[in-house]
């Protein structure tokens, strides 16, 4: 009777954990979609054919853009959005809220498996519920999604595993082996829970279940299956791009390096010396937060702080390792560093350098070890727990707030950007993206074209590098063009394609111009050449409208 009682108070607990999480991220019901939410969700050609081929293509929605990443069960849940109810946004956004919060209650139920303070526990699924830290990966649709559904699938792999093992239940563990490799399908950071898994045949859990070796065998059976599967599917589907050449995930591609310009080991090393600290700073101080980051090209200009920093991260590690030693926090540590390897650099694959939506999984371990540690300094029964819960609960609901403001934020490109200029004026990023976003609205407001220009003429000024150059000369050739300053438009398209040559936006609009201009000999030269340039046409009805004109204009 009373561990009925108990079962039940930890199960109106977790759900206490995850209402709290539903209800910090409800005001971003209301975001729409922004940054690669157009590409990935709205308008890639993936989620139009059948759902099994998503089981044969890449994490990708050009052919400029190959990526070594196979997350076709992140896909399908997209595909399955858009037959349901067609994107729309607040649906879209309720399932990743409704997500994150079913997360919430899957590490409250892990801390409370590893720690036997139930203060302890709550606080390291509140802290995941509410750290602003995780905002991205729960408001950025395109980005966060995939992160997400790993997290739920290596939790639900863990605990079931877990239970595998105490129960000497079998089926438990198939059922884990079944969630690790949906985990697996949704993000390849995924791989990271096995250590952990394999782990708990060893330490503690066999400690309180007796099991022979073969049972040993048996539990961790599925899990290799279910790799060797995956590695399989996953080799034979990014060989066909020819963006893989051997077993590895996604290493040692030639067509890779070709594409991308890949940092030297030293320099990746290098820059986790930049990376780490300011993830730190972020955990502790998370009031600028950003949707990029920027490591430094100089970090001597950044030594007094970096050395600082890490003097902090020696000085709490050899806290940990020492008086402060204990398997939880162990066992957190371990979990950190597993879940962060794959998104650190130091095995490279192309994408940002550092983003919070990167420690949505990794950040766990941390919660845990936090938690583990004000456990063990301040235990149940002390005069001061009491003041640690009321200064608890104040971290946590300014952590609350600090998220709920960010959640407005993530509501549409526009004030994402505007958010990321007001953060940093001088980035020319940010003034091309926010100069974007207003072109793309600019039939809601007419002011909004003007707002556009202005921005992108600062990212001209700002830009350091000719980087963000082709994709603001076109903005501004664009808004030439819509005002009929046909001229004007010209010479911004000549500039972004003195740049780049190969731009096809600036191609087919450059032949537009020349057309408008009476120059057609030279228009139909623009055409020929923007249909000469390989690769998929990535413009929808570009293509045909070039063939169009280059036949009517040279009849």
């Amino acid at each position: 009777m009373i561990m009925q009682i108990e079962k039940k108070q930890e199960l109106l607990t977790g759900l206490l954990v995850a209402a709290i999480a539903f209800l910090v991220y409800a005001n971003s019901l209301g975001n729409g979609f922004a940054l690669d939410d157009t590409s990935v969700i709205l308008n890639n050609p993936a989620l139009r054919g059948r759902p099994s081929a998503l089981f044969s293509s890449i994490d990708t929605t050009s052919d400029k853009q190959l990526l070594p990443f196979y997350r076709p069960l992140t896909y399908l849940t997209f595909y399955a959005e858009g037959r349901l109810h067609g994107f729309n946004p607040f649906l879209v956004r309720f399932f990743n809220v409704l997500l994150h919060s079913v997360n919430a209650f899957l590490v409250y139920r892990l801390a409370r498996t590893l720690i036997n303070d139930k203060f302890a526990a709550l606080l390291v699924g509140l802290l995941f519920a509410v750290h602003p830290l995780h905002t991205e990966g729960v408001d950025f649709n395109a980005g966060g999604r995939n992160t997400m559904l790993a997290c739920f699938f290596v939790l639900m792999a863990y605990l079931l595993h877990r239970r595998s093992i105490i129960r000497k239940n079998i089926s438990a563990a198939l059922a884990g082996a079944a969630f690790f490799l949906a985990g697996l399908f949704s993000k390849e950071s995924a791989f990271a829970i096995l250590p952990l898994i394999m782990a708990q045949e060893i330490i503690p859990v066999r400690e309180k279940a007796s099991g022979s070796r073969s049972r040993t065998a048996i539990r961790l059976l599925p899990y290799i299956a279910a790799s060797t599967g995956y590695l399989v599917m996953r080799w034979m589907t990014l060989s066909s791009f020819g963006i893989q050449t051997s077993i590895l995930p996604g290493i040692s591609s030639p067509l890779l390096q070709s594409l991308y310009i890949i940092p030297g080991l030293t320099e990746r090393l290098l820059n986790n010396l930049y990376i780490l600290p300011r993830y730190l700073l972020t955990i502790i101080w998370p009031t600028a937060l950003s949707s990029r980051y920027v490591v430094p090209d100089d970090l001597n200009l950044f030594a007094l702080p970096l050395v600082s920093a890490w003097l902090c991260i020696i000085g709490i590690l050899g806290w940990l390792f020492t008086r402060g030693r204990s398997m939880v926090s162990l066992f957190g540590l371990s979990w950190f560093a597993l879940f962060w390897l794959p998104v650190s650099g130091i095995v490279y694959v192309p994408g940002a350098p550092l983003a919070d939506r990167f420690l949505y999984i990794p950040a766990i371990g941390l919660w845990l070890a936090a938690a583990d540690q004000i456990s063990r300094l301040v235990p149940s029964g002390n005069a001061a727990r009491k003041y640690t819960v009321v200064a608890a609960t104040l971290v946590l609901i300014m952590l609350a707030i600090l998220t709920v403001r960010r959640n407005l934020d993530w509501k549409n490109d526009i004030t994402l950007y505007a958010r990321f200029v007001d953060q940093y004026p001088d980035n020319a990023y940010g003034h091309v993206g926010l100069g974007t976003a207003y072109y793309s609205e600019r039939r809601s407001n007419n002011s909004y074209l003007d707002l556009a220009e202005r921005e992108l003429e600062k990212a001209l000024a700002f830009s350091q590098t000719t980087e963000y150059f082709p994709a603001a000369h076109n903005q501004l050739g664009h808004i030439k063009q819509n005002r009929g300053d046909y001229r004007g438009a010209l010479y911004h398209y000549n500039e972004a394609l003195a740049i780049f040559p190969y731009d096809k936006e600036a191609r087919i609009n450059r032949g537009m111009i020349y057309e408008k201009l009476g120059r057609y000999q030279e228009a139909v030269a623009e055409y020929q050449f923007y249909l000469s340039i390989p690769g998929e046409n990535d413009i929808p009805g570009a293509q045909a409208y070039a063939e169009e004109r280059v036949r009517e204009l040279t009849r």
